[in-house]
Parts: structure tokens; sequence; C-alpha cells
């Protein structure tokens, strides 16, 4: 499944860049192109942020936790990256000194036309074997370093021997290890695909930049925002609690609030100690003072109002004590005085005088009055208790869910803010490796350019003095070499077929190459999908959509200005190429022209078969090596795939223990929360009794 993705993934930034003209939009959810690649490649419209952000690439609320697969993936890419950058830029140095050295060996002395080709030839073949293997890293360049130095003896041992051989037969062996010109045409053509490779590795850099600049500052400012709406939450919760104490006029409402206000203070000091304590974990190490000191200032203002609310509480207790002991000792009397006026009524009625009757009749309501008053007042009384602590209640649960919201929200923004310090720094040191790394390549490549061309004078100027003499003997020999030149053109055609046959067996080779390169390419960035579709699955994904598509766009227009211009310097480029064909057409002109009049004996062919069957040899060894190392590569990929998807599992499973664990938590909580309701409900129901 991983390998599928990866695919997916990798075609859309391979088309992001073969053409940096135009945006790729790629959905993640519905992605936009491909920041250079495809979005952590921030998708164009930055849904990743592509992201990466999301690129993000690489999506803004983005999985702000990172696993350690991400940070496995980034350094793959790093390093793929900085493959291409030196294959590029060999490449492009390698082209530059071919043209310089052609432009040098045509453009010399004109004593000898069959020289200036012959030794452009050989440095353009130089170019063109070395530009065939420029992909295949430091091994081939090695190689390539090691043939140079065999061509250079080479020519060291036929140098005596030409002095000795007739000049038809030294003409001969020129005219056939000249290397096609043509050959150099499909690799300068090559070097726009490196162009556009390059330019949207940079695209993608800026836009990786540009997107966590943008990500840190909505974080910077939500954070704010939190901090703010905490402190006046803060400051209304406090003004709340001291105008309700204030305002509490009877005893028995105060000691109701008071008790309500302490439980208040008590799950508010809880949660949040509970936050504070992730806050802390979870922040940088300059805001972590800040919260401390905070923290400090709470634990404080909250033991000074548990102290007096505690206080209150003994002496209301006190309070409820005498009163219920009163309303006890008052019921007593009234069922006493009850009683007897019972008992009482019966034995007076027939025995009294109407004036006393009446005397103690008028005595017995005002008695009885008194009583259901005191009844009445101590009912309402109850009442308005209960109707407050239901009004209590209820604030205290309203209050409750203040806090877990605001909790939530500080969390996430802390958790926000360190996954972006962390992507910062990451940038930063990635930026910081690549920088050293092109200065490294810029020195070492320098010091091998001076050491070459100090080589290749030397050796032009040995070959000058050889050739003069060379001349001398030839001149002596050209009346001889004129029968054998019907031969000699006929072999000359077999051997231009030849070598077309292999130059056509070297180029499919390479397209086998190419082709492998682009299935290891594809998986890359099928892995590179994978990474981009979590960080895309957020709900503000859409506002940097399109905030980040009129950047890409501006970006866009500025890269197609630029890469008109490289298209304008290739063409001249191709205009001089073509004027440097044409000179090389005529100097072959005169070499068949010499060739006509020159020749070479049969033993001369023989050997130069026996050169080209070596030369044979050299090139199908060279592209067996090749297709090795691509297998290698391939394995180790495939390897690496394995190990990350093995990570992978590993960071669900970790984040899976960790849901449960949360969820026991919040269990245990929730049944802590029953307890202390029922435990109110009995108190409640005390306080009625």
């Amino acid at each position: 499944m991983s390998t599928t993705r990866a695919r997916g993934w990798e075609e859309a930034w391979r088309a992001a860049s073969r053409s940096p003209c135009s945006p790729v939009t790629a959905a993640a959810g519905s992605r936009t192109a491909p920041d250079g690649r495809g979005g952590l490649l921030f998708l164009e419209g930055r849904t990743l942020d592509t992201s990466p952000r999301s690129s993000h690439p690489w999506a803004p609320s983005l999985c702000m936790a990172k696993s350690p697969e991400n940070s496995t993936l980034e350094e793959i890419l790093g390093q793929y990256q900085r493959s291409l950058r030196e294959r590029a830029n060999r490449s492009i140095h390698q082209l530059k000194c071919a043209l310089k050295e052609g432009d040098t060996t045509l453009g010399e002395d004109g004593l000898d036309p069959s020289f200036n080709t012959s030794v452009g030839n050989e440095d353009a073949r130089a170019a063109w074997h070395e530009l065939q293997h420029s992909h295949a890293g430091e091994y081939e360049v090695n190689q390539l370093k090691a043939l140079l130095h065999q061509q250079a003896t080479r020519e060291g041992e036929v140098s005596p021997r030409r002095r000795k051989m007739s000049p038809s037969q030294s003409s001969e062996y020129e005219d056939t290890s000249l290397p096609t010109v043509h050959n150099l045409v499909p690799i300068i053509n090559d070097q726009s695909q490196y162009i556009h490779h390059l330019e949207a590795e940079v695209k993608f850099c800026k836009e990786e930049l540009s997107g966590m600049k943008n990500r840190i500052q909505v974080v910077v400012l939500e954070n704010e925002r939190l901090q703010q709406e905490l402190k006046s939450q803060r400051l209304e919760e406090t003004m709340r609690e001291q105008t309700l104490l204030d305002a509490s006029g009877n005893v028995q409402n105060s000691w109701i609030t008071a008790g309500e206000d302490s439980r208040v203070d008590e799950d508010a000091k809880r949660s949040f100690s509970h936050g504070n304590v992730d806050i802390i974990k979870a922040a940088s190490a300059g805001e972590a003072a800040k919260w401390k000191l905070e923290l400090e200032k709470l634990k404080l203002i909250y033991e000074e109002k548990n102290e007096i609310l505690e206080s209150q509480l003994k002496f209301l207790r006190k309070d409820l004590a005498e009163s219920q002991k009163n309303c006890e000792d008052l019921k007593e009397r009234l069922k006493h005085k009850e009683s007897l006026l019972a008992a009482n009524i019966p034995n007076r009625v027939g025995g009294l005088c109407l004036k006393c009757a009446q005397h103690e009749a008028v005595l017995s309501q005002t008695h009885n009055n008194v009583h259901m008053h005191t009844i009445e007042r101590l009912t309402k009384e109850r009442d308005d208790l209960m109707s407050t602590l239901v009004s209590v209640r209820s604030s205290l649960t309203g209050m409750q869910q203040r806090e877990a919201s605001a909790y939530e929200q500080v969390k996430q923004a802390v958790q926000m803010t360190e996954e972006a310090n962390f992507e910062k720094t990451k940038a930063l040191i990635q930026c910081e490796q690549l920088k050293n790394e092109l200065e490294r390549q810029t020195e070492r490549l320098e010091k091998e350019l001076a050491s070459q061309q100090e080589k290749r004078d030397f050796e032009k100027e040995m070959m000058k003095k050889e050739i003069t003499k060379e001349k001398e003997d030839r001149a002596s020999e050209m009346l001889t070499v004129s029968q054998n030149v019907a031969q000699l053109e006929a072999q000359v055609e077999k051997l231009t077929r030849e070598k077309i046959s292999a130059v056509n067996q070297l180029e499919e080779i390479k397209n086998q190459l190419a082709s492998q390169e682009m299935d290891v390419t594809k998986v890359c960035e099928e892995m590179r999908y994978q990474l981009n579709k979590t960080k895309m699955e957020k709900d503000e994904a859409e506002k940097e959509q399109r905030e980040y598509r009129t950047k890409t766009i501006r970006d866009l227009e500025i890269k197609d200005q630029e890469i008109e211009k490289l298209r304008l310097e290739l063409s001249e480029s191709k205009q001089h190429w073509e004027q440097e064909q044409l000179k090389a057409a005529r100097a072959r002109e005169e070499c068949l022209q010499l060739t006509a009049l020159l020749g070479e004996s049969e033993h001369q062919l023989h050997l130069t078969r026996l050169e080209k069957d070596s030369i044979q040899q050299s090139f199908s060894n060279d592209a067996k090596a090749q297709a090795l190392q691509a297998q290698q590569r391939e394995q180790e990929l495939t390897q690496k795939i394995q190990q990350m998807e093995a990570q992978h599992d590993k960071t669900e499973n970790e984040q899976y223990s960790l849901l449960t664990s949360q969820n026991t938590c919040l269990t245990k909580l929730k049944e802590e929360c029953c307890t202390l309701a029922k435990k109110l409900e009995q108190m409640s129901q005390k306080s009625r009794f």
C-alpha cells in the first residue's frame, strides 16, 4: 500500500519538475500543485501545505506532533535532493569543459587540419563518455578518471609508433578513432531537464520556508488570543466570586454559596494545575518561566481563598448546628403545647364563664398563630436556599465547561507552537548543510579543473611536436598510398556501421537505467504523498489555499521569465554548437581528402580492429556495472521503505496506547465527578432536614 501511494505522489512531483511554468494541482483532500513537488510538498493551494507542510506542502492546522517516521522520510528526501543537485552541477561543469576544449582544439593553429579534428574529437569523446555516466555518482567519475589516464598512456605509447608508421597508417588510425560530434547534441538537450529539475527544487525550498513563516505567525497570533481570553476569564471569575461573597446577607445563604465557591475553586485549581503541567511540558524554555510565575501566583491566590472559605465554613457550620437545635426545641415545645391544649380543652369547656372563655380563646388563637408564622417563615427560607443551591450548581457546571474548553485551546496552541519551532530549526539546519556542501563541491571542482587544464596544455604541446615530425615523414610516403584507397574506404564504412550499432546499444542501456531511476523516484514520491496526506486533513486548509495560490502564481511568473531567459541562452548555445559542427564537418571533409591520398596497411587495420573490440568490451562492462548499481539502489530503497513502515506501525501503536490511557483517566474523572455530585446531594438533603 505504501509503495502505490508513494508512486502517485512522486508522479505529481515529477510533473511539476518537468513543467515548472504550469502549476500542478494535486488533491490531497484537494490539494493543488505540489510545491515543487506535490504538496510537503506544498500543494499549490498550499494544501500541503503542501504541503508542508503539508507542503505542504506539508495544512495550516497540521498534525503538529511529528513521528520518527516523518523525520526519517525528510532525511531521505534531503539526501535525494543533494544527489540530484550534485549530478546536475557535474554534468553542467563537464559540458562547459567539453565546449571550451572543443573551441580551443578547433581554433588552434591551422598547420594541419587532421590534427585539429583528431584532438577535438578525442576531447568530445571524453566529455560524452563522462556525461553518459554522470548520473551514476562518484563511482563513475573515478572510472572516467581511470579511462582518461589510460588514454593518456595510450597516446604516449602510440606517439613513438606513429613516427615509424607510414603517413597512410597514422592518418587512417586517427580517422577511425574520431567520435561522432552528433553524440554531444542529445547531451545538450538533456541540460534543459536538469535546469527544470533544479528550478523545481528551488521553488520547493522557497515555498516550504514561506509556509513555515505563515504557520508560525498563525500559531503566535492564536497563542496571544488564547492568553488574553484566559486572563479575561480569570478576572471575570474572581469578580463574580467577590460579588457573591459580598452580596450574601444572611448566614445560611452565605454558607451555601461559600461551600459551592470552595468546591468551584478546588475544581478550578485542579483543572488549572493539570493544564499548567501540560503547558509547561509542551512550551519552550522561554515560556516555561512565565507559566511557572503565573502558576505560583495562582497557587497563592487559591490558598488564601481556601483559608478564608474554610474559616467561613467552620463559622457557618456552628451557626447551622445552633439553628438546628433551636428548630428541634421549638418543634418539641409545639408538640408539647398541642398535646396540652388537646387534653385541657374538653375539661374546661363546661366550667368556665363567658369572660374567661373568651379570654382563653383569644390567648390560644394568638399562640397558635405565632407557631404557624414561624413554620411558614422556615419553609420560605428553605425554598430560598434550594433555589440558590440550584443556581449555584448551574453556574458551577458552566464554569467547569469554560475551564475545560480553555484548557483544550491552550493545549492545542502550545502543541502547534512547539511543532512550528521544531520545523523551523529543521529547515535552518538543512539550509546550512546545503550551503556547506555547495562550497565544498565548488572548491573541489575548481581544483580538478585547474589540474586537468594543466595536463591538457602539456599534452597538446607534446602532440604538436609529434605531429610536425609525422608530417615530414608522411610527405615522403604519400605517393605509395594511393593504391590502397579503395579498399580502405570500404573498411571505413564497415567501421562506421559497427560504431553506429554500438552507439544504439549504449542508448538502449541508458534508457533502461533512466526507467529504473524513474521507478525509484516514483516510490520516493509516493512516500512523500503519504506524509503530506496526513498533514492536509485539517479545517483551515481552505484559507491557506487561497493565500498560497496567489504566492505560487507570482513565483511561477517569475520562474517563467527566468526559464525564458535560460531558453534563449540555450538557443544561442545550440546555434554556437551548430557552427562548431559545420566547422567540424569541414575539417572532416579535409580529413577525407587526406585519407583519399593516404592509406593504411593490413597490419594497421588489424590493430584498429583489436582496439575497437577492447572499447566495446569496456562499454559492455560499464553497462553491466551500472545495471548492478541500479539493482543495489532498488534493494536499499525497498529496505528503507520497509523500515519506515515498521516505524509507522510503532507510532500508531503508541498513539493507540496513549488514547486508551487518556480514556481511562477520563472515566476516572467522571467517576469522581459523580461521587462529588452525590455528596452535594447528600449535603443538600441534610440542609433541608
